[in-house]
């Protein structure tokens, strides 16, 4: 069994190790995380602290899908705590205060836990004060009759009216009246931090936290177009010192083995029909169960020259064979092409390219991480070169590498440009299908 902690500024990585020794500390959870994460069933994962600006939050889709595999999932204190008030009848086990304040229904903001904090290397120092921790401190100090219930509120809809940037203790001075000042040097002395006790109590309680089980509402629909394309973009390959997805292997086995159109045309006419790649009657099977569902004969084709079964192969190709730029995932590899020595030489090529794209100019000194982009034409240029087709055939290449637009094909391919002219087309293997 193995223990998966994912926290902050809530408690710091020593606390974790000591109430839960062993466990595996990860930084605040965003999307991505749990797709990468190697839990198999019997391993618990402990949510306490999330991404939600800087990055994309943690999907419920993720966190379902290790409730589906048997993984142990609880969370408290603050994206743990909110992520399990929404998916607890399946199964996420929530704990403590915050975690009750959002099941409850008391709370439901995101912002209730937000805060600004100090990166890792400053051991994610707090720079402001959530907002449910300030709700719950002024409520032990109206239980306290430090305050009376109109000041208690009053100054929540003070610290709510704050972004949450701003909010902290010290803001409230004088906000209330002489209320805030009897709050303050009460807190003082009774000083509180909900998420952090709420995080303790979460790891002290790890041993009862067991994964879902018959009384949980089973998670249906897990496995989307959503998350298989998320998944590829979260698992990957180490070469050297670049981390290589496994989206961008399949992107570059897609835009550049020159077997693909022909091996992707033929595994999609034959789903289209029913029957195995390999079923040489897959094309007669396909024209047949078109004219069956009423696709008739297109007049219309971009490529003249062509007789009527071959315009609607292309027609029923290009059109249940193609996707968005974001809903590039593993289907869209055909079988034949998926080896490990294609996968090496496509992750290897990425890496180089990646190498050449660190050197390329960055105009804004401001926004260090961004590079010049290659325009338009210097993309199409590039990849026309590599496909062999000109300018009137681009649009249908495209096609036939499995991406529905020129627009779609541009976003995944200009990373890739570099690449193309430093080291020209990868060398692959000839397949046999």
């Amino acid at each position: 069994m193995t223990d998966h902690v994912f926290v902050g500024p809530s408690l710091d990585a020593a606390t974790v190790h000591a109430l839960l020794p062993g466990a595996h500390v990860h930084p605040p959870v965003a999307h991505g995380d749990l797709l990468a994460l190697p839990a198999a069933p019997g391993d618990r994962v402990f949510l306490i602290d999330g991404l939600f600006m800087q990055a994309a939050p943690v999907r419920h889709r993720e966190i379902l899908a290790l409730l589906e595999r048997g993984v142990a999932v609880a969370g408290s204190s603050s994206m743990g705590a909110l992520r399990a008030a929404e998916l607890w009848r399946f199964g996420m086990r929530g704990i403590g205060e915050v975690f009750r304040l959002y099941a409850e229904g008391v709370i439901d903001g995101d912002d209730e836990v937000a805060m600004a904090y100090a990166p890792a290397d400053e051991g994610y120092r707090a720079l402001s004060e959530p907002l449910v921790n300030i709700r719950l401190a002024l409520r032990d100090a109206g239980a306290a009759g430090v305050i009376t219930a109109e000041e208690e509120q009053s100054l929540v809809d003070a610290a709510r009216a704050l972004p949450f940037r701003a909010r902290s203790y010290r803001a409230l001075a004088g906000s209330g009246g002489p209320a805030s000042d009897t709050f303050l040097d009460w807190l003082h002395h009774h000083p509180r931090d909900a998420k952090a006790a709420d995080a303790r109590l979460l790891l002290r309680s790890a041993a009862a936290i067991a994964p879902p089980g018959p009384a949980d509402d089973p998670a249906l629909h897990v496995h989307s177009s959503f998350y298989v394309a998320w998944q590829v973009r979260s698992t990957g390959r180490q070469v050297d010192d670049a981390w290589i997805s496994e989206h961008d292997i399949i992107v570059v086995l897609m835009l550049l083995h020159p077997q693909y159109p022909q091996l992707h045309r033929r595994d999609t006419l034959a789903a289209v029909a029913g029957v195995s790649p390999a079923d040489p009657r897959a094309e007669r099977l396909a024209l047949d169960a078109a004219r069956e569902r009423g696709i008739l004969d297109p007049a219309w084709s971009p490529e003249p020259g062509l007789d009527a079964d071959e315009r609607l192969l292309r027609v029923l190709a290009r059109g249940f064979g193609t996707v968005g730029d974001q809903a590039i995932a593993g289907h869209l590899l055909p079988a034949a092409l998926d080896t490990e020595e294609n996968r090496r030489i496509a992750a290897e090529f990425i890496a180089g390219a990646e190498l050449v794209n660190a050197r390329l100019p960055r105009p804004d000194p401001h926004v260090p991480q961004t590079r010049r982009r290659f325009s338009d034409e210097r993309i199409d240029g590039a990849f026309a070169k590599a496909w062999g087709v000109d300018a009137a055939g681009f649009e249908t290449a495209v096609w036939d590498r499995g991406l529905r637009s020129v627009e779609e094909f541009r976003v995944v391919a200009e990373r890739f440009v570099a690449g193309l002219r430093m080291f020209g087309t990868p060398k692959f293997p000839r397949m046999e299908p």
